[in-house]
């Protein structure tokens, strides 16, 4: 067909610089409509002589992040774009981007994060959101830089956590943790700086086991938010279980386990060391082990969830808990691969901090973009 049809074709040449990057234009002016150019430049980053404004200088890896770039040497490709230079004007080089990540500190850190987490909130009201799902999630990078840390499993790397708005599959607001972090390490605060921002807004919480501490239930019951968590097995969990008397256990179908023959009961439970937090429900799924264990007698494999969702059935609690897969799992999935975390940049613990703002950045502009300049059906595309 091709062949049939080449007189139909016309070949002429241009004056005009031509860029593959025609795309970066439109995210750069949602970019600044957000008024990120406005509050980046307000951080107080010393501007050296021969320096960018911290916006000019953070644009850029949130371009490089958004078309694929996965190193900071990638941003010479796009320093070297004619057609992209006519349209932004220069660009920082690769060797300037580390030495501007490199003098962040803790301070100026935070601040980066602020404008993160006020920029997804933004985007939430912009959208006109009556309540919001938040999904709290940590991913390991594993790395060979010289300042890593090695994780309970001997992986060497960073274990960041992020809050992520299901609806928006946005990030809210995250923490980059050194890698023989707690996964449970700061998670209370995290989740009350976020919904600190969000006053009058029906609020649920989903997490894995990590957030399965008092600390954080009671950040959560003071906010009035509703939320499941899955419990960690630990001894009292499973003292709380196998109290459930036989006539508790029914059958159920699992959607998730379609193989298992599952049992679900329900009971309350309680965190002993913690008497101002009051006995939330606890659903129970359970099926029989495979194999015997040598040192568990206990015939069953448990799956609890934590919940105050008290008006809804267990089969629906569950089935919302397991909907975070496709929340804040799949988009840290998105930041590891399709943002450039799987590689960062610098030796130095809190300049990749800053890179992985940047990044959080970068995936928030995106979102509003397709949720607020593009089709309804491009929602779901990644990037």
């Amino acid at each position: 067909m091709l062949i049939k049809n080449l007189d139909k074709f016309k070949i002429s040449t241009t004056p005009y610089a031509v860029t593959p990057f025609a795309g970066l234009p439109l995210l750069l002016g949602m970019a600044k409509r957000l008024g990120l150019e406005k509050t980046l430049n307000a951080l107080p980053i010393k501007k050296r002589n021969y320096g960018y404004a911290p916006a000019e200088a953070a644009f850029t890896p949130m371009g490089l992040l958004q078309s694929g770039g996965s190193a900071l040497d990638d941003a010479s490709i796009m320093r070297g774009d004619r057609g992209l230079q006519s349209l932004l004007g220069e660009l920082p080089a690769p060797k300037t981007l580390g030495v501007w990540l490199r003098r962040f500190n803790r301070k100026t850190l935070y601040q980066l994060g602020k404008i993160q987490l006020q920029t997804a909130v933004k985007v939430i009201r912009s959208t006109a959101l009556k309540s919001v799902i938040l999904d709290v999630d940590a991913f390991f990078l594993q790395s060979q830089k010289s300042d890593v840390e090695m994780n309970c499993e001997g992986l060497w790397g960073y274990n960041p956590v992020a809050v992520t708005c299901a609806e928006l599959k946005m990030p809210m607001a995250g923490l980059f943790r050194p890698g023989n972090a707690s996964c449970m390490a700061h998670l209370s605060a995290l989740l009350k700086r976020v919904m600190a921002m969000l006053p009058g807004m029906k609020i649920r919480v989903r997490s894995d086991s990590a957030s399965y501490q008092a600390k954080v239930v009671r950040v959560l019951d003071e906010a009035g938010a509703d939320f499941t968590i899955t419990a960690r097995k630990d001894d009292a969990v499973l003292t709380t279980i196998r109290e459930i008397p036989k006539k508790g256990w029914k059958r159920f179908a699992s959607s998730a386990w379609p193989s298992r023959k599952t049992e679900i009961a329900e009971t309350l439970h309680a965190f002993a060391a913690a008497e101002d937090v009051p006995a939330y429900r606890l659903i129970v799924l359970r099926w029989r082990k495979g194999q015997a264990d040598l040192f568990d007698k206990d015939p069953y494999q448990y799956h609890a969830v934590l919940t105050s969702l008290y008006d809804w059935t267990e089969g629906l609690v569950l089935q919302f808990h397991r909907n975070r897969q496709d929340g804040s799992e799949n988009v840290n999935k998105e930041l590891h691969s399709r943002f450039g975390l799987s590689k960062l940049p610098c030796r130095e613990l809190t300049a990749n901090a800053a890179y992985f703002q940047i990044a959080l950045l970068a995936n928030t502009v995106f979102a509003v973009t397709k949720h607020l300049a593009f089709p309804k059906s491009w929602r779901s595309l990644t990037i």
